[in-house]
């Protein structure tokens, strides 16, 4: 056993791979020299050519004769030339190398001299009478003569050469008949072999499965209090980050947005308390209203940078549900309408009611923003717009005004937090607007973007995801 062992794996799957490989080239090789002893040229092809000679040496005589008896069709000249050519072609390289190989050469020989002899006995004599019979028969009886003996001798040689090749064709046939069973026998062997290491390597796989899984039990049950412990401190490493993130952003909102108005408030406070007595009902009206806008302002900062704050501390989160942005836009313009006096927003709908999935609130809120900057920042001739409609499966309301419109080189920083663009200049604003509204339409799966004219306008689109109406009638409003 130890010396079974010792026996690498894969030696007896080679070794008969080599086997089969010998086999088959060992069948190859015999196929190719039966294919090339079953060739045969045709130069070499004797039988055929002293037939053609013989055919042409019968048909010389029969032509001789009807001649003789007065066939003036009859043409011996042609037919002694075809004989002719016939003989110079078993004279030619190949032919008489086979001949003289089978001791024809002598009769070769003879019949090439009394061919010569006949043309010589046909020429001698002028007119018809040079194929006399009588003077050409013997000669072209010697030559059919050396003709049949050539014939016999080379048709008893190629069936002895036929012999020969078709017995080596049989013992080339059994052998690769051998060849192909020592190839199909190996095959199968090979065969086993792969069987059997399949099979090992299946048991050895449920071992180390078996194995694998007893040991991710044992690695869980000392891993699972840490684990806990691990998410644990995540999760309030998470909640901490997102506080600090929420402090610091509101506490840089403060510093940088908060001075203008508590100087504000503290400078008019000091002004009312020491010459409260100087000024008249009218002067300490407008006072306190100068008081007042800045307590607003501050309120709006205030709400401003809290939603900021959250929203860098990830705590803002979106109720969604199937709400008629149709709707909201018109309470909008109508709120609008009582508390300025005026109608300058008008509301255009699509043909169908433009249901979306979102947070109202929020989206109040962002809509709320921008029409505040609309009518902000055109004139208060000009009217604002707002449209709805449906856009294959979204939701979008328009707002635009027809006011001086925003710099082409500030547009791609109008959404940056605290970035007020040029034609805000000499009006309050905390630049905190743009940049919430974008990120209430992103955490609603929407998204809030910009075209601008300047010197013509600015429409600022909302888009946000479409919902179906519920056609049980319960649907939000």
């Amino acid at each position: 056993m130890a010396k079974l062992r010792s026996v690498p794996a894969y030696a007896a799957p080679t070794l008969v791979i080599v086997a089969l490989t010998a086999f088959l080239v060992f069948a190859l090789v015999r196929l190719v020299q039966v294919e090339q002893a079953m060739r045969v040229n045709v130069d070499e092809n004797m039988l055929w050519v002293v037939t053609q000679a013989q055919v042409a040496s019968h048909r010389l005589d029969q032509a001789i004769n009807r001649q003789a008896l007065g066939d003036l069709r009859e043409d011996p000249e042609l037919r002694l030339d075809i004989l002719t050519s016939r003989l110079t072609l078993l004279d030619d390289g190949p032919q008489r190398r086979y001949l003289t190989n089978e001791g024809l050469a002598a009769r070769l020989d003879d019949a090439l001299l009394q061919m010569q002899a006949l043309r010589d006995s046909a020429t001698t004599t002028e007119g018809m009478n040079g194929f006399d019979p009588q003077r050409l028969t013997p000669h072209l009886d010697a030559l059919m003569a050396s003709l049949n003996r050539i014939a016999n001798r080379v048709m008893m040689a190629e069936w002895e050469s036929t012999g020969a090749r078709l017995d080596t064709y049989h013992s080339s046939l059994r052998q690769v008949i051998a060849s192909i069973i020592g190839i199909g026998l190996s095959g199968m062997v090979l065969v086993m072999l792969l069987v059997i290491a399949l099979r090992q390597r299946r048991a050895a796989q449920r071992e180390l499965m078996v194995h694998r899984d007893r040991l991710e039990e044992e690695v869980e049950r000392h891993v699972y209090r840490y684990r806990q412990t691990s998410e644990a401190l995540a999760q309030s490493l998470d909640r901490e980050r997102g506080v600090s993130e929420f402090y610091r952003s509101f506490a840089a909102m403060v510093s940088h947005q908060f001075r203008t108005p508590l100087a504000v408030i503290d400078s008019g406070l000091q002004r009312l308390q020491r010459r409260h007595l100087q000024f008249s009902p009218e002067q300490r009206s407008e006072r306190y209203t100068r008081l007042r806008e800045a307590v607003t302002q501050m309120t709006r900062l205030v709400e401003s940078s809290l939603t900021a704050a959250r929203i860098d501390g990830k705590q803002v989160i979106a109720s969604l549900g199937r709400h008629s942005l149709r709707r909201i836009v018109d309470e909008l313009c109508h709120l609008e309408a009582d508390v300025s006096g005026t109608r300058r927003l008008q509301a255009r709908h699509g043909a169908e009611d433009a249901w979306a999935w979102c947070d109202r609130t929020l989206t109040e809120q962002i809509l709320a923003n921008l029409v505040e900057n609309a009518v902000k920042y055109s004139p208060e001739s000009q009217p604002v717009h707002l449209t709805t409609a449906r856009e294959a499966n979204q939701i979008i309301c328009r707002v635009t005004d027809f006011g001086r419109g925003i710099a082409v080189d500030e547009q791609p920083r109008l959404f940056e937090r605290f970035f007020r663009g040029s034609a805000a200049a000499g009006s309050d604003g905390t630049g905190l607007g743009l940049n919430i509204a974008r990120h209430l339409a992103q955490i609603q799966h929407g998204d809030l973007t910009m075209c601008s004219r300047p010197g013509e306008g600015t429409t600022f689109t909302l888009r946000l995801p479409a919902a179906e109406v519920r056609e049980n009638g319960n649907e939000q409003s």
